[in-house]
C-alpha cells in the first residue's frame, strides 16, 4: 500500500477545487488522501474510493486517524440543537420522548428513535444555548483571517492555498504559517499572529471553545472586537491566492498592542495559574489605549501542558463579563455601562486570539458562539450528589428534586415542596444526581466516534456497513445505523491524552 499512496495522492488538488469537498482521510502517520469513504467490511476494513482507482482501497481502522466528510460539512442539518449527554463523555443530538425510572428515549435525525439507561445519562438539554447559534467550528478555513505584525513579515513564508505545497529556495529550513488549519482546528506554532473573524455577536453572547496546549499557557482571547486598524496602518497584503486573508498590522507584540490587533475590544490574557481582562481601543487623539479590567479574583489553576474547555458569557448592556473553565464557574468582572456613566469597549462582534511566547503551542476546536439568554450559572455547577437539577430558558429559574417522566411536552419534578411540571420549550437543562450515575468503563481498542455538526459526538464498535451509513455499537445506546448526511468525521484514534489527538507534526 505504501506504493500505491503516493500515485492516489497526486488528485488531491483537483478536490480541493471542486465546487464540494470530497471525503479527507487522514492517517495515523501524518499522510492525507482525499476520495470518498465507501463503507466498512468484515475486519473491520475501511473501503474508500476514488475515481483514478477501479476497486475501493482498503484500510485497517489501526492506519487511520480520521475520516473527514464533505469538507467538514454535513449535508443535512438538525432542526434544533437539543441533546443528551452520557456519562462516558458523548453527546446525542435529538428530542426527548420519553422517560421514566430506568431509560431515556430520544428522537434522532440520523439513527431513529434511541433508548438509553438512565444512569448512563448525566444531562439533558432541550434548549441547551438559550439563543440562536451564531458559529459553530471550524469545519475549514473561510470566514477567518490572520493579521501579522509587519515585522515577521520579512522572512516569513508566503501564504499558499490549501493542500499546495510551499516551494523553498534550495538549503533554506521551511518556515511554518502563524495560523494553521487541520481537520476541525486552529494551530499557533510561532509567531504573535492573531486569528480573527467577525462572527457578529450580539450584545448578550456567549463563546466557548477547547483550547490544549504545551509547553504552558499564555492566550489572548478577545470578544466583542470591532478588529479597527490603527489609524495608519500599513497596505494589506494584496494576494489573491491568500487563503487566511492575512493582513500586516503596524508592529505590535504583547498586551499593549492588542488595539492593533483587534481594535476596540475586550482582550482576555489566560495562564496556567492566572488570568488577566483588558479593555483596548483608541483614543480621541487616535492612539492605542489599554486599561486592565480590575477583579476581586485572578488565580487559576490549569496545567503547564494541557487542555480546557473555556467559556465567556459577556453582556455589552449590562456590563457582565464572566468565565467558566471546563464548566465550572471561575470569575466574573462588572464593567460600568454608558447609562452609569462608563463605556463597554467592545463596540463590534468579532472575536480573535493569540498565541503569545515563541515557546507556546496551541489548538482551537469545539468553538461556539451564540446569543446568550443571561443564565448566569451552568447547570453543572450546580449539581448535586443526591438531587436532579432543572434550569429554565429564563435565566434565573431552577428547581431541585427527582425528574419523574415525561407528559406530553412536560416535564415532571417530584420536589421536596411538591410536584411541578415544565414545559419542555422553557427547561434549558436538566442535571441528573451524581449519586444515581453508573460510572464508565474505558472505551474498548478498536472503538470510533460518529462526530456531528454543529455539536455531538458518538462512540462504539463499528461494524459493516454501506455507504452513506455507519452502523455503531454503543455500550450505553445500543446498536444504530448512523445516517452520514448529518455526521462530519469519523474519528477512529480514540484516546484519553489530548497529546495524540494533535498533529503528527505539531
Amino acid at each position: 500500500m505504501k506504493l500505491l499512496l503516493p500515485a492516489l495522492l497526486l488528485g488531491y488538488l483537483s478536490a480541493h477545487a471542486a465546487d464540494t469537498p470530497a471525503d479527507l482521510l487522514r492517517f495515523t502517520n501524518g499522510d492525507r488522501l482525499d476520495g470518498t469513504f465507501a463503507g466498512l467490511k468484515a475486519g473491520p476494513t475501511v473501503l474508500w474510493k476514488r475515481s483514478d482507482v477501479e476497486l475501493p482501497v482498503e484500510f485497517k481502522p489501526t492506519q487511520l486517524r480520521q475520516a473527514v466528510l464533505r469538507g467538514g460539512r454535513a449535508a443535512k442539518s438538525f432542526q434544533d440543537f437539543s441533546s443528551i449527554g452520557l456519562t462516558n463523555g458523548d453527546r446525542i443530538p435529538g428530542t426527548l420522548i420519553a422517560i421514566d425510572a430506568s431509560d431515556v428515549t430520544i428522537e434522532t435525525a440520523f439513527a431513529g428513535p434511541l433508548v438509553v439507561p438512565r444512569n448512563r445519562v448525566g444531562m439533558i438539554a432541550p434548549n441547551p444555548l438559550g439563543g440562536k447559534m451564531l458559529y459553530n467550528g471550524p469545519f475549514s478555513e473561510e470566514g477567518w483571517s490572520v493579521i501579522v505584525p509587519a515585522e515577521e513579515v520579512k522572512g516569513a513564508p508566503a501564504p499558499v492555498a490549501p493542500g499546495v505545497q510551499q516551494q523553498k529556495p534550495e538549503g533554506e529550513p521551511e518556515k511554518a504559517l502563524p495560523w494553521t488549519y487541520s481537520s476541525g482546528s486552529y494551530y499557533s506554532r510561532n509567531g504573535t499572529s492573531a486569528l480573527v473573524r467577525d462572527v457578529g455577536m450580539p450584545d448578550r453572547a456567549m463563546m466557548k471553545f477547547r483550547v490544549a496546549w504545551k509547553n504552558r499557557l499564555s492566550l489572548a482571547i478577545a470578544f466583542h472586537a470591532d478588529l479597527t486598524p490603527a489609524p495608519i496602518p500599513k497596505a494589506d497584503v494584496a494576494n489573491p491566492q491568500n487563503p487566511q486573508n492575512v493582513q500586516l498590522r503596524q508592529e505590535f507584540g504583547g498586551a499593549q498592542n492588542y488595539p492593533k490587533m483587534f481594535g476596540n475590544a475586550y482582550v482576555l490574557n489566560l495562564y496556567s495559574s492566572y488570568v488577566i481582562l483588558y479593555r483596548c481601543g483608541y483614543d480621541k487623539d487616535g492612539k492605542p489605549s489599554m486599561e486592565r479590567v480590575q477583579s476581586g479574583a485572578t488565580n487559576i489553576r490549569l496545567s503547564e501542558t494541557g487542555d480546557a474547555s473555556v467559556e465567556l458569557r459577556c453582556n455589552r448592556l449590562t456590563g457582565d463579563i464572566s468565565l467558566f473553565l471546563n464548566d465550572e464557574f471561575a470569575m466574573q468582572w462588572t464593567e460600568s455601562v454608558e447609562a452609569n456613566g462608563g463605556t463597554y469597549a467592545g463596540r463590534g462582534g468579532a472575536i480573535g486570539f493569540q498565541s503569545q511566547g515563541s515557546g507556546t503551542q496551541v489548538r482551537i476546536s469545539d468553538l461556539v458562539v451564540a446569543e446568550w439568554n443571561g443564565m448566569p450559572d451552568a447547570a453543572r455547577s450546580l449539581q448535586t450528589d443526591d438531587q436532579d437539577i432543572i434550569l429554565l430558558t429564563n435565566g434565573t429559574d431552577r428547581f431541585s428534586g427527582e425528574v419523574s417522566g415525561l407528559s406530553g411536552d412536560k416535564i415532571q419534578l417530584k420536589g421536596r415542596y411538591g410536584n411541578f411540571e415544565f414545559p419542555l420549550r422553557e427547561v434549558a437543562e436538566i442535571r441528573f444526581a451524581k449519586n444515581r450515575l453508573a460510572k464508565s468503563s474505558e472505551p474498548p481498542n478498536d472503538a470510533v466516534t460518529v462526530r456531528f455538526q454543529p455539536f455531538g459526538k458518538i462512540s462504539g464498535t463499528p461494524s459493516p456497513s454501506e455507504p452513506g451509513a455507519f452502523v455503531l455499537n454503543s455500550a450505553l445506546a445500543g446498536k444504530m445505523t448512523i445516517n452520514l448526511d448529518y455526521a462530519v468525521m469519523l474519528d477512529f484514534k480514540n484516546t484519553n491524552s489530548f497529546l495524540d489527538d494533535w498533529d503528527p507534526e505539531f
